[in-house]
């Protein structure tokens, strides 16, 4: 009788565990999103990062851009190296730095803004970024972008909505 208490008891706690795991994961999916929501709002509304690389980070920018960006869905950069490009930007070309102290009091890529001369990235159209919204961008690159091949149909949907006529160029992935 004893042991068929305590095989109860453990059962009972099984269960709450499994139910705390699960509440957790729930939670951590819920939250994966909305640091996606997040970073998906600086890559389009506050960086404006969509004027030259595009909705879906294709590189094709909007009808006013000149459409030379990096392709984001092919890059091969990791979490902490595409940190140091939203930072620094890329000297040399269009990609602002989003860091307002890049170069001046925090050298880059080993450079201070003497060092950098005439190469040095502008700073963004729109505004630049603290840290932690860098980070956000970074994540949503990765989350969304990096590795994810050609648009598919499902990822403009996901954009503009169920059976949006833009999407209709966009095969279902199979």
């Amino acid at each position: 009788m004893r042991f068929l208490r305590r095989v109860q008891r453990w059962s009972r706690l099984g269960c709450g565990a499994t139910a705390v795991a699960a509440l957790i994961m729930a939670s951590a999916t819920a939250s994966a999103q909305e640091d996606f929501s997040y970073g998906r709002r600086l890559y389009l509304d506050k960086a404006q990062c969509s004027y030259c690389h595009g909705w879906a980070g294709n590189g094709a920018g909007d009808g006013q851009s000149n459409g030379g960006a990096a392709n984001l869905r092919q890059t091969r950069l990791n979490r902490a190296q595409l940190i140091i490009v939203i930072q620094c930007g890329r000297p040399g070309t269009a990609m602002p730095h989003f860091d307002e102290s890049a170069y001046s009091d925090k050298p880059c890529y080993g450079m201070n803004e003497a060092e950098v001369g005439t190469r040095k990235p502008a700073l963004p159209p729109g505004s630049t970024l603290q840290p932690r919204e860098v980070e956000a961008v970074a994540d949503y690159l990765l989350g969304k972008f990096v590795g994810r091949g050609a648009i598919t149909r499902a990822e403009c949907e996901e954009s503009f909505g169920k059976d949006a006529r833009a999407c209709g160029e966009y095969g279902v992935k199979p």
